[in-house]
């Protein structure tokens, strides 16, 4: 279908299917890990994992930078007919994500025990991340380069291959998880071996694309690596304010828990955090699903097709957030007993909390809805201010003030109301954005 003629309904859907696919079973790397983990190893394993979910983040955060920057560039030139100027996108971003990759490795291969401290681990907690983080190090750089490959390969007209190739390595990693940490009794060994061969099998598939006939990417000559590095990086940041403010949060958190409250709340947090990336993965799905329509009209200068597309995505956001929403706050202990083999005393402060929590759920994928079609428009500084306020300033804010001011308990509802704050500012946002194309 072409972007800049066809249905925008259709279109919108045929790449939101995948892509939403997508990202459930990428998150199912992190949820299957700390599902088996904690029935293996109980709640000191969920909590171990939680102070290991920052670098999920991390590699997320690498990619949306550079491969979000990149690949609305990549089809905004498209949608203008300029090839060389579209694949001149890919060559400079490809270089900056594989510089930025090699030194996370050489980070986390060398400090990983330090940053476990820094992300929460104490000394009962850190010798189980360190053993996940062990093997996990040897394969750091599938992470980020395979999920930036994916945005160029969706943009470039195969959102399918995407989903084949993250489906295949989510099915190994699930069967993997079981069979290496139960059957090989490897414990939490095991689940991190077979994550980091799951994810290496995405990666492998993702690379058929390059050699088929649908592909449209290519290296070229560097011109102007500077100035193009630039926009790639501004037109990246608000998506890697996103992801990096969720990283920050979920080490913010861990501290904050283990400070007012302690480990068994600590395990509850490592399932409140699962399922907020979960639905997070699923708001990137909306926004990916809208991204390459918008932005290669935006080429074209088709603001109504713009418009709709946006529409489609807002309506979708509001389905999923109330669904997500109604469906953790009305079954709080089904999931921990999923997540982790409970204690009497995680199973009695499981319920309240994570219905505190869960009613963020409400507003998650239409703030990052938002913040994604403003990129999208390449309305930088609004969409910085969205993810700046998600990611910083509202949430870490009240992390630290709530506790003093409402009691230790209040945690819980740092995030429903952060995220209600930003709703507002996002439709107010958005309908400036609205009238200016009007």
């Amino acid at each position: 279908m072409d972007l800049k003629t066809g249905n925008i309904r259709r279109l919108y859907f045929k790449y939101l299917s995948p892509s939403l696919f997508s990202g459930l079973v990428m998150s199912i790397y992190s949820l299957v890990d700390m599902i088996v983990v904690g029935q293996y190893e109980g709640a000191a394993g969920t909590a171990a994992l939680a102070c290991i979910s920052p670098f999920w983040t991390l590699f997320c955060c690498l990619s949306v930078l550079f491969g979000n920057g990149g690949a609305v560039l990549f089809s905004t030139a498209r949608g203008a007919g300029k090839k060389y100027e579209s694949n001149l996108a890919f060559t400079v971003s490809f270089l900056l994500i594989c510089t930025a990759s090699l030194f996370v490795w050489l980070v986390i291969f060398f400090f990983d025990k330090s940053l476990l401290r820094l992300f929460g681990a104490d000394e009962q907690l850190l010798p189980l991340a360190l053993e996940y983080v062990g093997w996990l190090k040897w394969g750091i750089p599938l992470w980020p380069i395979g999920y930036y490959l994916g945005m160029f390969i969706r943009n470039d007209g195969s959102p399918s291959l995407v989903g084949i190739a993250t489906v295949c390595g989510g099915i190994f990693n699930i069967f993997g998880d079981y069979f290496l940490t139960f059957t090989c009794d490897l414990g939490i060994q095991g689940a991190a071996i077979a994550t980091v061969a799951g994810q290496g099998i995405a990666f492998s598939i993702q690379l058929f694309h390059f050699f088929s006939r649908k592909n449209t990417i290519a290296f070229v000559r560097i011109t102007a690596f500077f100035r193009q590095g630039k926009e790639i990086l501004s037109v990246g940041l608000p998506s890697f304010l996103c992801s990096v403010g969720m990283g920050f949060l979920i080490i913010l958190f861990n501290n904050q828990i283990m400070r007012y409250l302690g480990s068994s709340e600590l395990a509850v947090y490592g399932v409140a955090s699962s399922l907020f990336t979960l639905v997070q993965t699923f708001s990137y799905g909306i926004g990916n699903a809208a991204q390459p329509i918008v932005a290669e009209n935006l080429g074209a200068r088709q603001w109504r097709r713009i418009q709709e597309t946006k529409n489609w995505g807002c309506i979708t956001a509001a389905v999923i957030g109330t669904a997500a929403a109604a469906a953790s706050f009305l079954f709080p202990l089904e999931i921990v007993s999923i997540f982790m083999k409970a204690s009497d005393s995680v199973l009695m402060i499981a319920p309240a909390a994570l219905r505190k929590y869960f009613l963020c759920f409400l507003f998650v994928p239409f703030n990052v809805f938002a913040a994604y079609y403003l990129q999208a428009v390449k309305q930088v500084k609004e969409s910085v201010t969205l993810s700046a306020l998600r990611g910083f300033l509202l949430s870490g804010l009240f992390l630290y003030l709530f506790p003093v001011v409402f009691g230790a308990q209040s945690i819980w509802y740092v995030m429903v109301c952060a995220e209600c704050i930003v709703s507002f500012t996002a439709v107010v946002l958005l309908n400036k954005k609205i009238q200016k194309e009007t």
